[in-house]
């Protein structure tokens, strides 16, 4: 076993069991004071999982990763942004380069390329051993605000799957829950693109920035790719077979390191920031377009391509460097603790 998984195995046994309101070196615990008490959502989270492997599992493959299982890995650096980072209080931002280890991957248990969604996951330490993980995908919103919408939602993809319902009951029910309709909306925005180099990777939370005064920024952050967004047309995407994103991105590399900026979008007071199901808006009541504060914390940079060893990794979103605070929500403290049961399960 790598000193990477004994560590995650470690700290995930650490999430999973913590129940008391603590904050230790970054690692979000679950509020006793939250309606929800943690036992019950460490309940939840084990009824979640064995849900995403009953959609994506084998019984002849107990170890199977059975979320995002399609990828490969990458290697680079971060390099903040110093003009920037003498306003924050985040040592991690004071490095002057940063390691990365990314891991690119569809999403759920896709296999085909054409699908949608990107999903870009990243481990990086800095000079001083401060560490953040990270765990995004190309959609501004996720499926879920709580705990019981998330199993709702998986609940109706396997009723489907085991044909206890319909595609066009399982759709019907999806229509009822307005979190699963803005979801859908967004996924139905999304194109496809040729290369996870193409792609735009959101946070979905909103997280807590420490300034040098002490005072906490919230924000949603953004990993944009440097030359712009870009999707295929459908005669493009027609002549594709299956597997064409490891292949491109192994071809832009050598034309020079694929580069992402992390761009903070600063919350506004009217934004919610516990509702990963919404995006924030971008124009007012009046039909006039929002000012928006957006602050360019540094630049990604990944230069070799690394092969498939990170596929069994697990990235822990709630692994924060010194100075990030964690999201508030529920859905941050159940992803956390499905990630530490399935990568356990996967050992």
């Amino acid at each position: 076993m790598t000193d990477s998984k004994i560590f995650h195995l470690g700290f995930l046994r650490f999430v999973f069991a913590s129940v008391v309101c603590i904050n230790v070196l970054g690692i979000n615990a679950i509020n006793a004071s939250q309606t929800n008490p943690s036992e019950n959502l460490a309940k939840t989270a084990e009824k979640i999982a064995d849900m995403f492997y009953a959609l994506n599992g084998e019984p002849n493959n107990p170890h199977k990763k059975i979320n995002h299982t399609k990828g490969f890995c990458a290697s680079g650096e971060f390099i903040p942004n110093q003009k920037v980072a003498k306003d924050f209080a985040i040592p991690f931002l004071h490095s002057s380069k940063i390691q990365v280890k990314a891991r690119f991957s569809l999403g759920g248990g896709e296999q085909s390329d054409k699908s949608k969604s990107r999903a870009m996951a990243l481990k990086m330490q800095s000079e001083n051993s401060d560490f953040w993980e990270i765990a995004m995908t190309n959609s501004r919103v996720n499926f879920a605000k709580n705990a019981d919408e998330f199993m709702q939602f998986l609940g109706i993809n396997l009723e489907q799957k085991q044909g206890k319902i319909t595609p066009q009951e399982a759709a019907k029910k999806r229509e009822s829950v307005s979190s699963f309709v803005n979801f859908a909306r967004e996924i139905g925005h999304l194109g496809v693109s040729p290369s996870f180099a193409d792609s735009a990777y959101h946070s979905v939370h909103t997280f807590f920035f420490t300034k040098s005064n002490d005072e906490l920024v919230p924000a949603r952050f953004s990993f944009v790719p440097k030359n712009g967004v870009k999707n295929l047309n459908p005669k493009e995407l027609e002549n594709l077979n299956d597997d064409f994103l490891e292949s491109s991105f192994k071809k832009q590399l050598k034309s020079g390191a694929i580069k992402f900026a992390l761009v903070l979008e600063v919350a506004k007071q009217e934004d919610s920031l516990e509702d990963t199901t919404s995006v924030w808006a971008h124009i007012d009541s009046n039909g006039e377009k929002t000012i928006r504060e957006h602050i360019t914390l540094g630049e990604l940079r990944l230069d070799s391509f690394s092969g498939y060893e990170c596929n069994e990794e697990v990235f822990m979103p709630s692994i924060l460097p010194s100075g990030v605070q964690p999201p508030k929500d529920e859905i941050f403290d159940v992803r956390s603790m499905v990630y530490a049961i399935t990568f356990g399960r996967r050992q």
